[in-house]
């Protein structure tokens, strides 16, 4: 691990000289780019927003690596500008995959169900959102089930905002790790009456193909959107086949002063199956075309799958008035899930579990500025969540109702103040009955339990180019938070159909972030953030150990965990045309108390991980790319729900790896007939064809070659 240390040496040395200046050279050059940049700055006022604003400012306005921004409260990262390896802009991952605080534990073949965790926090704490509002479901029933990334209408994303920690206002409490905010392309008026469309079309190994068509114009003030995706892959593993399609329609109405109103529906057809053993236990046969694997829950007869159909429906409005900028995000849908598979060699009926879940909800909001200075945003968002309850009816199972209040205050011209708070009510119902039978004769077939909290947030940026020379572009921002978070999820109040949400009590304690943000040179941006959170009665699962004939203690609330991490970013060019991003996060999650779970749930994940990248522009057309991911080794627990009451409990540990992906985008013609510009890009994934494993235990992928081809008309 020497490797890891220089590498954490050569950090602390940027920031050591970022922060104490260094030589009068290098204070020379940050007073000249910084003129740059200002004039920068005013040369583009009119065309952004983000200079505009007193809470968008990033110091010397946009600069460092095509696609990426740093500002003090969040990372941006824009979909058109950044060129990721495979070039197909509807898989986020490969975007997400750069920032270090985002460990994604899904695959390249197929994003999966839930697999991202946010600065080592799973889908239960943080938020994914799509124009700022929640996405969610009860979640549970054979998987968690809450965000499934392969369904999400990525090919409408415009820019993913990634905000660390607890502290807006603004988004459901339970952001403890922090939010992934997806924003969509805002509908436009366009100057004829032809469409723009794109089309993308992929290939690469185990033939998995992906195909992307939208189209979007208008005719005067009314807009429309439409989008069709078609994926499938073999899989790298043995009886790991997927393929999805999904329908997506926006239609909209511009409304004066640069408002808008849209409706827009998708539909989802999924069909998964499940990797198996190979060779399949002992009944054990081998296919020599897949990599051998074992100790997994199933075996090839089994033939597990895990299809399902998805419909959602979306209405949003946006319009300045003379008392605010008015927001409305309404939606409702529905999702099934069917887990099948042959519990015995020589069934003829596999065993089903069938499940529905659905959801409706909303934000409304106001955002109000009152001067350059002062700005108040105000806000109710709610969300109601169902799924199949005891007679296999619609039961409600979530009621979520919050309010918040946040007005940012700029106290100096060099330092401005955000102080918020957020009301928060939840009600839950817990089963109590399986198979017609109580769990527990003290309670009735629903337990209620009921909950409510107000949460204060609070961040502060200070600017620092007035205090020094060398301190041009500089600025420190603090983040001070309380956390709290009701058990709302299934595999809380419900695991395993176990009514421990009866005895549960909510998440709370405080969140502290310290960032600092520089421009170092010419227009490389770096920060860092140190942040500490203090969480008792952290929700933990404790069925691997004795429990109680009552479930009283199947999941526990631990006394009081600690999470210290660091997260650093850079980013900019090294010349003209090579630009470059790094950034890095160590964790560690420590249990104060002495309680047996919290070694399962807690460790959990991996302390380092490490992601960078290279992009050089070899001619004016051509653009060269290289990513290069490390994540130390972690100790993990997986687990397969099957039927009976049973369940398949693995503990997996992952060994660190480190994976090299490359690739060569090539800009073929642009403006040729009806074709405005044709783009190939050419890709090898895990290019040194390192082994590492899934968190399910099972091998990774190895090396993957592909083609991505788009054309725009």
């Amino acid at each position: 691990m020497r490797w890891l240390g220089a590498c954490a040496m050569w950090v602390s040395v940027v920031f050591v000289i970022g922060v104490i200046g260094g030589s009068p050279a290098w204070s020379q050059q940050a007073d000249a780019d910084s003129e740059t940049a200002r004039q920068l700055e005013k040369d583009e006022k009119t065309d952004s927003e983000s200079v505009k604003k007193l809470e968008d400012i990033v110091v010397t306005g946009k600069s460092g690596m095509p696609g990426f921004e740093i500002r003090p409260q969040k990372t941006v990262i824009d979909v058109d500008d950044f060129s990721s390896i495979g070039g197909d802009k509807s898989n986020i991952q490969d975007l997400l995959k750069t920032q270090a605080a985002v460990d994604f534990r899904g695959t390249d073949q197929d994003p999966g169900v839930d697999s991202i965790f946010l600065r080592g926090f799973d889908a239960k704490r943080f938020v994914a959102a799509i124009d700022s509002v929640t996405v969610q479901k009860t979640g549970g029933r054979k998987s968690s089930n809450i965000v499934d990334y392969a369904l999400l209408p990525t090919f409408m994303i415009k820019e993913i905002e990634i905000l660390p920690g607890p502290h807006s206002a603004l988004f459901d409490s339970k952001s403890i790790g922090g939010v992934i905010n997806m924003v969509t392309r805002r509908p436009e008026r366009h100057e004829t009456a032809k469409p723009d469309v794109s089309l993308t079309s992929s290939y690469s190994s185990y033939a998995t193909v992906n195909m992307v068509g939208t189209g979007s114009g208008s005719i005067k003030n009314f807009t429309y959107d439409a989008a069709y995706r078609h994926y499938q892959t073999n899989g790298y593993l043995r009886h790991s086949e997927t393929d999805i399609e999904t329908v997506y329609g926006r239609v909209g109405y511009l409304l004066p002063a640069n408002g808008f109103v849209t409706v827009s529906a998708s539909s989802s057809d999924t069909d998964r199956h499940v990797a198996v053993n190979n060779p399949g236990g002992e009944y054990g046969d081998y296919d020599s075309s897949y990599p051998a694997t074992e100790d997994g829950a199933f075996d090839p007869y089994q033939e597990p799958t895990w299809n399902g159909e998805s419909y959602h429906y979306r209405m949003d409005l946006e319009q300045p008035t003379p008392i605010g900028k008015f927001k409305i995000g309404a939606y409702t849908g529905k999702d099934n899930r069917q887990r099948a598979y042959y519990e015995d060699m020589g069934d003829t009926e596999p065993s089903l579990m069938n499940t529905d879940w659905w959801q409706k909800g909303g934000k409304l909001q106001d955002e109000i500025e009152w001067s350059e200075h002062h700005k108040t945003t105000i806000g109710f968002d709610m969300a109601k969540l169902y799924d199949e309850g005891l007679d296999d009816d619609k039961t409600e199972r979530i009621n979520k109702k919050g309010g918040y209040l946040q007005h940012r205050w700029g106290i100096l011209d060099n330092v401005d103040l955000t102080l918020g708070g957020r009301y928060e009510a939840v009600k839950i119902w817990v089963s109590n009955e399986s198979r017609g039978e109580l769990h527990n004769s003290s309670f009735d077939r629903y337990i209620e339990r009921e909950w409510d909290e107000f949460v204060p947030k609070f961040f502060s940026t200070w600017r620092m180019d007035d205090m020094a020379a060398w301190l041009r572009d500089s600025s420190l921002s603090a983040g001070i938070s309380k956390i709290w978070r009701a058990p709302d999820y299934h595999g809380d109040y419900n695991p395993q159909g176990r009514p421990a949400g009866a005895f549960l009590e909510p998440e709370h304690g405080m969140g502290y972030d310290l960032i600092f943000n520089r421009r170092l040179f010419n227009d490389i941006q770096f920060s860092i953030d140190f942040s500490f959170y203090d969480i008792n009665d952290f929700i933990a699962t404790n069925s691997a150990y004795d429990t109680a004939s009552d479930y009283s203690d199947y999941k526990i609330n631990l006394d009081e965990v600690y999470r210290y991490g660091v997260d650093v970013e850079l980013n900019g060019h090294l010349m003209d045309k090579l630009s470059f991003y790094l950034a890095y996060s160590w964790q560690d999650f420590d249990n104060q108390g002495d309680e047996k779970a919290a070694q399962t749930e807690l460790d959990q994940r991996a302390k380092h991980r490490l992601s960078a990248g290279l992009r050089y522009e070899l001619f004016e057309n051509t653009k060269l790319m290289l990513d290069y991911r490390y994540q130390s080794d972690e100790v993990t627990q997986d687990y397969t729900e099957l039927e009976n009451d049973e369940y398949y409990f693995q503990e997996v540990e992952i060994d660190a790896y480190h994976t090299f992906d490359a690739g060569i985008e090539q800009v073929l013609w642009k403006q040729k007939g009806p074709i405005e510009e044709a783009s190939l890009n050419l890709y090898v994934k895990n290019l040194l064809n390192a082994t590492y494993y899934e968190t399910s235990g099972f091998p990774a992928a190895d090396r993957t070659v592909g083609a991505t081809l788009r054309l725009s008309f």
